[in-house]
């Protein structure tokens, strides 16, 4: 007869969380209120001499009458209630990096468990709680957290917590995670396969940091934290005092347990992942010539950058911008220039349903539109918001990522609608827009593109605060020429590439049907401009009080059905014919129409010199008309 357990240690142990239910259940034992499972031995039968309990993770097994150890274990394992030699506990199985996420173990349930999406891990089914094991740096347990059904957490009786935690697929060799909650370390370890260490709370991270380091000073340890005010403080101060790494959700108020339950195990695993640091930096014997460019749209926008896109009111820009998404969600190239095509998140802050009717024409405007990947949102958007709106952003680009597949641009039209009731010239407000864009372009990889308004001073830029300009990669200015009817879009700064680059173009009206009322309802699509239209634009501007006088006296003339067709012959630019006015007779109402002037001769004399020699008039015989860049007739105009 063997006494005491004393070769307790021979035989293969008994996890509690496998046997000690089935050894109750098996045996009808009864609890007791030390905890206890008493009952009938199932060697030598004396009743209420044997029990059982919970000790370090194992189950404990005595018998007052005849504590026969190897007996007691032989029956048991005969009944199916104690593992075999050659058993193998499901729980101290190791996992390797390759993971493979396990399937639940449906056979041990509670309803925290449910909840999370966890297996037991490291817990014990006590009753109706789960019970969590804590220990000090020596490895000596020193008390329990129990969690109930409904997730209320409390730990026994006077238990020390300063500095104690609980460790989850351990042991620790040379890596370990550090959490607050026992489910978010849980979550870790079955995302990751690394050891993870439940702190019990965010105010003993810093100890239980330093009492690791202690232990295991050649091990590294990341911190996950909370993304809350108490996990952040806790990060900030592990790493104050000892350097490490933290890492925290990009969702406020989220921990890696609400990731899990959100996204899967996938992305937790991947927002879990850490490079070593010198993994960060590149040495010169290490240096190589970068020859690919990521760009979304090249020569024009890089890939996961930000840009502006801004002008004066009525110039086109949401015409433009949509026009770029569209083809980049359709993966065309667009002005010849080559896309890196993706899903595109376009939220149209204002005039949102109006976005219905040029999606519309846009689609009637180009062949390729049955694989266009583009996600309008037609509602306002805070971009000051984190709590709220910046969360229904994030999840937003999720599931266009789900659904089209990954977000290559963002465009947010406009900037001052997505800063709404703050104040676009004040450095905090536009930091914080600013910094909810890096969020989007962190979150999602995506391209940041955002529309906004000309300044006053056009030299200056974009409206609003400095650092917009500092912190965009791409800024392009678009403009209009009221003469002419052109648009021009012009790359004026470029982080990666070069500066300069020039798209003209036009709108074209597009007939979408009629309303009620029988009238037209129209929207515009953007058209390249010409070669000859670009030409003419890029004639100096009619400008300057006595310029615009003369062209609108020559033209109030030609309204009163004055003028006469050109005749043939020398010095007239085209067989064609085209009216021309008597330069007499424009110069006389020249001047009744500039009679305040103190010279009104010589204001004629002035427009007429500048207008002729920009190329705008043309004269021969005392007949004067209005030309074109290339010195033809402009019919329309006079």
């Amino acid at each position: 007869m063997i006494h005491n357990n004393k070769t307790e240690s021979k035989f293969p142990a008994a996890i509690w969380s496998e046997f000690g239910t089935k050894i109750i259940q098996g045996l009808e034992l009864k609890k007791t209120s030390k905890g206890e499972y008493h009952g009938p031995c199932p060697s030598c039968a004396g009743k209420d001499r044997f029990w059982i309990k919970e000790h370090n993770g194992e189950v404990l097994v005595h018998c007052r009458q005849c504590n026969d150890f190897k007996e007691i274990k032989d029956r048991m394992r005969d009944m199916s209630l104690w593992p075999t030699e050659n058993h193998v506990s499901v729980i101290q199985v190791e996992r390797t990096d390759n993971i493979i996420w396990p399937e639940r173990d449906t056979s041990i349930t509670h309803p925290y468990l449910d909840k999370k999406k966890l297996n037991l891990n490291n817990a014990i089914i006590d009753g109706d709680n789960l019970c969590i094991p804590i220990i000090d740096p020596n490895g000596k347990r020193v008390g329990h957290q129990l969690i109930t059904a409904e997730g209320r957490k409390k730990f026994s009786y006077q238990m020390p917590v300063t500095g104690n935690f609980s460790v989850i697929g351990g042991p620790i060799v040379d890596f370990a995670y550090v959490a607050e909650g026992w489910a978010t370390a849980a979550t870790i370890y079955e995302a990751t396969g690394k050891p993870a260490v439940f702190g019990l709370n965010a105010g003993n991270i810093p100890a239980v940091v330093d009492n690791l380091l202690q232990a295991k000073p050649d091990c590294t340890f990341v911190v996950a934290g909370d993304n809350d005010e108490a996990g952040i403080k806790a990060c900030e101060r592990a790493q104050e005092d000892h350097a490490i790494e933290y890492i925290i959700p990009d969702i406020e108020g989220w921990d890696y347990s609400d990731m899990w339950l959100e996204r899967g195990p996938e992305e937790t695993a991947k927002a879990l992942k850490i490079e070593s640091v010198i993994s960060q930096v590149f040495f010169p014997y290490d240096a190589k010539p970068q020859l690919s460019r990521n760009y979304l749209m090249k020569g024009w926008f890089g890939e996961g950058q930000m840009s502006v896109i801004y002008g004066p009111s009525n110039v086109g820009k949401s015409f433009f911008v949509l026009d770029i998404a569209w083809h980049i969600s359709a993966n065309e190239a667009w002005n010849n220039n080559k896309v890196s095509g993706g899903s595109v998140l376009y939220l149209a802050t204002e005039g949102g349903m109006a976005f219905h009717n040029r999606v519309v024409a846009m689609r009637q405007h180009y062949s390729f539109h049955k694989d266009v990947k583009l996600a309008v949102r037609p509602s306002p958007v805070n971009m000051l918001d984190a709590d709220v709106d910046m969360n229904v952003l994030a999840k937003l680009c999720r599931e266009v990522s789900r659904i089209h597949g990954p977000v290559k641009m963002i465009v947010i039209d406009t900037l001052s609608r997505a800063m709404s009731g703050a104040n676009e010239n004040s450095p905090e407000d536009m930091t914080k827009f600013i910094g909810n864009c890096d969020k989007l372009r962190e979150l999602t990889g995506a391209h940041v593109a955002t529309v906004h308004h000309s300044g006053k001073d056009k030299a200056a830029g974009a409206r609003g605060h400095s650092s917009l300009r500092a912190a965009t990669d791409t800024e392009i200015e678009l403009d209009y020429n009221e003469e002419t009817g052109l648009r021009s879009a012009k790359a004026t700064k470029q982080r990666d590439m070069e500066t300069g680059a020039v798209f003209n173009f036009k709108l074209k009206v597009i007939e979408l049907g009629h309303d009620d009322d029988g009238d037209a309802v129209t929207t515009c699509v953007i058209e390249k401009a010409s070669s000859d239209e670009i030409a003419e634009a890029s004639r100096p501007q009619i400008k300057g009080k006595n310029q615009t006088l003369l062209r609108s006296v020559f033209k109030q003339l030609r309204s009163e059905g004055l003028g006469n067709p050109n005749p043939a012959g020398v010095g007239w630019p085209e067989p064609r014919v085209f009216h021309i006015i008597s330069e007499e007779t424009v110069k006389d109402h020249f001047i009744g129409k500039c009679s305040s002037a103190s010279n009104p001769k010589t204001s004629y004399k002035q427009a007429l010199t500048s207008l002729m020699g920009s190329g705008h008039i043309a004269m021969n015989d005392g007949f004067m008309w209005f030309t074109d860049n290339s010195g033809k007739a402009k019919q329309g105009i006079e």
